[in-house]
Parts: structure tokens; C-alpha cells; sequence
């Protein structure tokens, strides 16, 4: 039988970014900080001290509306439960927890709390978007992320960044309160730098494993284009409402008009990346085909 790191090998690049982020960004906002209470008045870094506070709050209200979704049962979705259970076998992972989220917007995203079973979200949106081998090949690409380790290093590794840029946004009081905030917001966005890249390198490593998984890199492309459309159809309301999990999602629903801090890589660079794994795969003839389909 074939090892889990025969069939997906470790993508060496990811390893290295994530370590590089997980030492530096963490870093980069620890000196910010100290900077602002060894060089600045003390109002400014109780005013940053503040931000923080309410940054940890909104998180921490984000992470329980992430726990929003019903855990989803075989009997309502035993297709999927069925593919999970494969993919795990494939890839010797124990089966996250499955989670479904009644939204509109066709997404999905694994969370693997220190400790806990992972639980992998699906989206009301998205099980009525996709075929049953897209939503298997939506699943690889989630499970991927489960053999990289990244989904634990992206929440170690963005928290810190995150917390300060949530709450320097929430501008109130005097104005020594207005130019820490501002500082809080300053810090968050330049470690949001180093975690915007791990986080656009992570999915495509996500997308490699799950061409690995399943050997069908066309029908992962199918469903990103189906995933793509889906949210462009939805309300923005909506969208902007789960945009502060869009680290995790398979795709975004609100991404930045700088590319520095997008969280995904375009898709447009994803699809053509799949598109030469379908070449590859068809010239080593390696490609999928049912059981009962002769070779070409």
C-alpha cells in the first residue's frame, strides 16, 4: 500500500513559508508594539491596548459564529459522507467532523482547533452548485489542507495581525484614542502582509493535493468556476458578512483590490495551474477514467 506522502508529497515551499511567517509576522507585530510603549506616549499605548481588546472580542465573537453550523448527518448527505470517508482512507486522516452552514454563498473551509477533531464546513450554497465529483473534488482540496498542517499555522500566524486591524478599525473618543487606533490599524495591515502570502500559497498547494487525491484536476476546476459564479450572484450584504473568515474559504467572497493582501491566489492563475496538471496527467497517461471506460 502505498504511503500518504507517496501519493501526496510534501510541498516543501509551503513548509518553509509557513515557518518563515510563523516566526516573522508574529515578530514583526511584537516590535511594532514595543515600539509604540518604549518611543510614544503612554496614551498611545493604552489606545493600541484598547484596539486589542476589542480586536480579541470581535474575534472571539467571529470564531462562535464559525461554530453557527449543524452538524450534518449521513442520512442527509450520504454522497458526501461517503466521499469524505474515501478521501480520509486515501490519504490515512482521521474523518473531520461535517458541518453544514445554511448560506447562500457556495464556499467551504476546514477548521483544526489544537486538540479537537477537525470539522470540515460545506455550505447550503454550495452542495446545490456542485456534482457529486466536484463535491468530492472540493473535499480533496479541503482535506489537503489537513495533510499540510496549514489550517492550525494560518490561525497561529494571523491572529496577532488580525486582532489589532479588527480593532484600530472601530474609531471613537478623543484624539489620542483616534491616532492609536490608527497605529493598531497600521501594525495589523503590515503583518497582514506575511499571511496573505502564506495564505495565497497554501491554496495552491491545496489544489495540488487534491489533484493528487483524486487524480482530476478538471473537475476541481469545474467546481472553482461554479464555486466563482455562485458568489458573484449573492447579495454583497451577505458576502461581507462571512468576508472575515475568507482566509479559510475555497474561495473568496471579499477580496482586496490590493494584491498584496489578497488572501487567494487569482483564479484565473488557479484554473491554468489545473488545466497543466489535466495536460500532464493525460500525457503520462495517468489521467482519471471510470472503471468501466477503456483506455484511450
Amino acid at each position: 500500500m502505498r504511503r500518504t506522502r507517496d501519493l501526496v508529497p510534501a510541498d516543501r515551499g509551503l513548509q518553509a513559508r509557513m515557518v518563515v511567517a510563523a516566526v516573522l509576522t508574529p515578530l514583526v507585530v511584537l516590535a511594532a508594539v514595543a515600539a509604540v510603549v518604549l518611543l510614544l506616549p503612554l496614551k498611545f499605548a493604552i489606545a493600541v491596548g484598547i484596539a486589542a481588546v476589542i480586536g480579541i472580542a470581535r474575534a472571539v465573537r467571529a470564531r462562535n459564529e464559525m461554530d453557527r453550523g449543524r452538524s450534518l448527518a449521513r442520512e442527509s448527505a450520504p454522497e458526501l459522507h461517503d466521499a469524505v470517508e474515501r478521501l480520509c482512507a486515501l490519504a490515512d486522516l482521521p474523518k473531520p467532523d461535517l458541518v453544514l452552514d445554511e448560506e447562500r454563498q457556495p464556499n467551504s473551509w476546514i477548521i483544526a482547533p489544537i486538540g479537537k477533531r477537525p470539522q470540515l464546513h460545506v455550505t447550503r450554497g454550495l452542495l446545490a452548485a456542485l456534482t457529486p465529483e466536484e463535491l468530492e473534488a472540493v473535499v480533496a482540496h479541503e482535506l489537503a489542507h489537513l495533510l499540510n498542517r496549514d489550517a492550525m499555522v494560518m490561525t497561529v500566524v494571523g491572529t496577532p495581525g488580525a486582532v489589532l486591524l479588527e480593532g484600530g478599525r472601530q474609531f471613537w473618543g478623543a484624539w489620542w484614542m483616534w491616532f492609536g487606533n490608527g497605529l493598531a490599524l497600521a501594525i495589523g495591515w503590515v503583518a497582514q502582509f506575511g499571511t496573505s502570502a502564506l495564505s495565497r500559497y497554501r491554496e495552491l498547494a491545496a489544489d495540488a493535493g487534491a489533484v493528487a487525491l483524486t487524480g482530476r484536476p478538471a473537475t476541481l476546476a469545474s467546481a472553482l468556476v461554479k464555486v466563482s459564479g455562485g458568489i458573484d450572484r449573492v447579495p454583497i450584504s451577505d458576502l461581507r458578512a462571512v468576508a472575515g473568515r475568507d482566509s479559510f474559504h475555497l474561495l473568496p467572497t471579499d477580496e482586496s483590490d490590493f494584491a498584496p493582501l489578497r488572501t487567494h491566489p487569482a483564479l484565473k492563475r488557479r484554473l491554468e495551474r489545473l488545466e497543466r496538471m489535466e495536460r500532464d496527467l493525460h500525457a503520462g497517461g495517468l489521467a482519471y477514467r471510470p472503471a468501466d471506460e477503456p483506455p484511450a
